[in-house]
């Protein structure tokens, strides 16, 4: 299988299915604990979209995403403006999958320290879409990506307003929850780049309770 089929099983078939999975054993736990049912209540409140974009060099292949009560799909046209797009380098996609895993959002998990795939609610898509403006979060160093993200409804600019920059070890330590975000950045271990608020609201966003 080609790199560029590679990525397309994954956005149409694995991403959805890693995002089903989450809000099933959400619901599992749900029947059990009430503090879950909460969450769980506001994790079918979610009506949004996503959109992916991979730079092959050549051109840009779009994924879109529907959630609808939570429940993701892939769809070919969406029924409403996305209030998150995501673009990387098909070239990236490999050491993107590794790191991130088969969440979508598994960036923004990997930053907040959850060592957990991050759940969508409504309260997160709020914040998340009123930072309203662009930045690129790169892992560097071998095996390193980069990742645009721009939040809200209105037209992504060009140039990010912000990047957040982490090493190999710095992420690998907050993936696994291993690390707090906020001693990795106050001890200087995650750099920022150009518009320091947005990146600090962001963290802020990854990091509410559910």
């Amino acid at each position: 299988m080609s790199l560029l089929e590679d990525q397309d099983t994954f956005y149409r078939e694995r991403v959805p299915e890693q995002f089903n999975r989450t809000l099933a054993a959400q619901r599992a736990v749900a029947a059990q604990d009430p503090a879950a049912a909460a969450v769980l209540e506001d994790m079918e409140a979610v009506r949004t979209s996503i959109v992916v974009q991979i730079d092959t060099g050549h051109e840009l292949r779009r994924h879109r995403f529907e959630i609808e009560r939570g429940q993701m799909s892939h769809v070919e046209t969406l029924a409403r403006p996305p209030f998150l797009i995501l673009g990387h380098s098909l070239e990236d996609f490999g050491n993107l999958r590794r790191e991130c895993g088969d969440s979508l959002l598994g960036f923004l998990g990997g930053l907040a320290g959850l060592g957990d795939d991050m759940r969508l609610t409504s309260q997160r898509v709020r914040s998340l879409a009123e930072l309203a403006g662009s930045l690129t979060f790169e892992r560097v160093g071998p095996g390193g990506f980069a990742l645009f993200a721009h939040f809200g409804v209105e037209a992504p600019s060009p140039e990010p307003r912000a990047t957040i920059r982490l090493d190999e070890t710095t992420y690998e330590q907050l993936r696994a929850g291993d690390l707090d975000p906020q001693d990795a950045f106050l001890g200087g271990r995650i750099e920022i780049v150009g518009d320091e608020g947005m990146a600090i609201a962001l963290a802020l966003a990854a990091l509410s309770p559910d």
